[in-house]
């Protein structure tokens, strides 16, 4: 009997866990339809060449080489799989995104049923984790996908480990250690997955802290220590090393509690999220705040502690995985949604047990247990309405910076990007209105001094447009995009040397930019260079083999050369690897009309003007 009420109330959850994830999977489709935005999609999925195709020479640098400051490559291949299935149409990567999410929630259910929690835990903490609005900016955002792939193989590693620390199985410490790698390559924020797995040992057993096995933690600091550093040449080689606060580690770790304290409030009480969020308090060691918070914080965690080791492993999680973003490795921003994608969990394990402790208690209330319900319920509610209404916010660039700026008038950042969709518009009085407003607000960013150089540039004012993109340059040097741009307004104003200048160094610091190996092949077929263009076009099919670009300018310079047929060639070869939502197809289109027009005025038979 007592069997069949274990497979009874294992198939209700089962049924539940259905349940959830049907109600997430719609809660989702409130950001369709969908479209890329202008924060990193470009650089990750839309102008990636290494994602074209799996090629011997894109595996190659997708395994052997950092690409946009970060060591991802198991993303960076989903991504070639996404590109492969559904070309750039962005529905198919937000639907790849959104079945990760939902694989997220099925292993985390499994795994805490594993640890032994509460099925009441069990399900109230999966259901916080699925529902939550905090989780809008992984989920819908195609390139937060590495938050999704490492947390997904992290829930399998502490699965299986679980597994291994109970029937000591080699197989289960194997999957666990793969598992773990593979997270690693997706995101190596999980580094601190052997320390998660030292407290759990330490929480779920009764033996001291020197008695604590550390041999067969050592495979998992070995792969922690390898990706962590990859990860950190990565950061270091793309400039994103910088430290929002100047201040030291030693700082960071004093602002954690503050830190700790806003991520719980930003997670029970979610109404302002925002894509871009800044500190509350900037940190200081004469700060009073600071230094009340982190005491706090440690004073309830030595309480927990006493209390129950179980509460405190859930505590610790929630530490752990915000450790890597602490700014103990300098990092340019304090807070993100995406941070506390895994950390979370411990959070609502704390919360739903606390939860059902206090509904335990009041049993014999009638209506203060139905109260305590009706609140649970509207609370669900709540997180489910605030989901829906984020994930709106995720459809387009233009929701997306609207809703921040709405949020934060004063952010920079926002109006920035702004301005860059109102640019891709083709609206250019709106692009530069928000670019002056940027600047209005940093007068420094870099980004927005391109933006407002393009602006003028595009109204004929190239004295003015030069003397932006300097000012650019001067406050980020190593920005290829700035100095691609400034290249441009050089070739403009006739000094090739100085505008070559600028195109090699732009694909020096980047070697993927190929707008700047572009701009090189022109200016060379500009000043009658042939040969140079030409061998420059056939480094770009040799770096980049799946992209249109390369042979549509060998075309050009075949063309140049007189050699009609080859260049034909080439523009087909090019015409295959073009993008249907691509502006090249009509330029390929013109350029071979053009090509088989002259071709057939050269092949038209001739009449004989010396009569018979």
């Amino acid at each position: 009997m007592r069997s069949n009420d274990g497979k009874l109330r294992s198939d209700l959850d089962l049924w539940c866990v259905g349940l959830i994830l049907v109600v997430t999977f719609l809660l989702y489709l409130g950001s369709l339809p969908k479209e890329f935005t202008n924060w990193d999609d470009g650089e990750y999925i839309t102008s990636n060449p290494l994602i074209r195709s799996f090629s011997w020479n894109n595996l190659n640098q997708i395994v052997t080489k950092p690409y946009f400051a970060n060591y991802a490559p198991l993303t960076l291949i989903s991504y070639a799989l996404d590109y492969h299935v559904w070309k750039l149409r962005p529905w198919g990567y937000h639907f790849h995104n959104v079945a990760l999410h939902l694989a997220c929630i099925v292993v985390l259910f499994f795994l805490l049923r594993k640890l032994g929690l509460p099925r009441s835990v069990v399900l109230a903490t999966a259901c916080l984790f699925a529902i939550h609005p905090v989780n809008v900016e992984s989920v819908s955002w195609a390139s937060e996908r590495k938050n999704l792939l490492a947390t997904f193989f992290f829930f399998l590693s502490f699965y299986h480990y679980v597994n291994y620390s109970r029937n000591q199985t080699s197989r289960s410490y194997l999957m666990s250690l793969l598992c773990f790698l593979l997270s690693l390559l997706s995101k190596a924020s999980t580094i601190v997955a052997p320390l998660t797995f030292l407290v759990y040992e330490y929480c779920s057993s009764n033996k001291r802290v020197r008695d604590l096995r550390l041999y067969d933690k050592l495979p998992f600091i070995v792969f922690a220590e390898i990706l962590g550093f990859l990860s950190v040449h990565a950061a270091g080689a793309g400039s994103a090393l910088n430290s929002y606060h100047k201040g030291g580690p030693l700082l960071s770790l004093l602002a954690s509690g503050h830190l700790f304290k806003q991520y719980i409030c930003l997670l029970l009480w979610p109404t302002k999220l925002s894509a871009l969020i800044y500190p509350s308090v900037f940190p200081s060691f004469g700060d009073t705040k600071i230094w009340v918070a982190f005491s706090c914080f440690l004073l309830v965690t030595v309480i927990v502690f006493a209390k129950s080791r179980n509460l405190f492993f859930w505590v610790s999680f929630f530490v752990i995985f915000l450790v890597p973003v602490l700014n103990i490795v300098p990092l340019p921003i304090m807070m993100a949604n995406r941070y506390v994608y895994i950390a979370q969990v411990g959070i609502w394990v704390v919360l739903s047990s606390l939860a059902l402790k206090l509904v335990s208690r009041l049993h014999s209330f009638k209506l203060a247990k139905g109260l305590a319900w009706g609140g649970i319920g509207a609370y669900l509610l709540f997180l489910n309405y605030q989901t829906s209404q984020t994930t709106k916010v995720w459809r387009n660039s233009y929701s997306l910076w609207s809703d921040t700026i709405e949020k934060n008038l004063y952010d920079g950042v926002a109006h920035y990007n702004l301005g860059l969709w109102f640019h891709n518009q083709k609206q250019s009085n709106r692009s530069g209105h928000e670019y002056l407003i940027s600047l209005l607000i940093n007068p420094n960013y870099h980004l927005a001094l391109t933006g407002i150089g393009g602006y003028y540039f595009e109204k004929g004012q190239i004295d003015l447009a030069l003397k932006k993109f300097y000012a650019a340059v001067n406050a980020a040097p190593d920005s290829d995009i700035t100095i691609n741009n400034l290249g441009k307004v050089l070739a403009e104003k006739g000094d090739v040397r100085r505008a070559l200048y600028m195109f090699f160094r732009a694909t020096y610091i980047n070697p993927n930019n190929i707008g700047a190996f572009n701009n090189i092949v022109v200016l060379y077929l500009r000043v009658n260079k042939i040969d140079a263009a030409l061998e420059k076009a056939q480094e770009m099919i040799q770096r980049f083999p799946e992209s249109s670009d390369g042979y549509f300018r060998l075309g050009m310079c075949l063309e140049a050369r007189g050699d009609l047929s080859g260049a034909l060639k080439a523009w087909e070869e090019s015409k295959k690897r073009v993008d249907l939502e691509s502006n090249l197809g009509s330029q390929i289109e013109a350029a071979m009309l053009s090509a088989r027009q002259k071709l057939s005025l050269q092949t038209q038979p001739t009449f004989d003007h010396h009569g018979s």
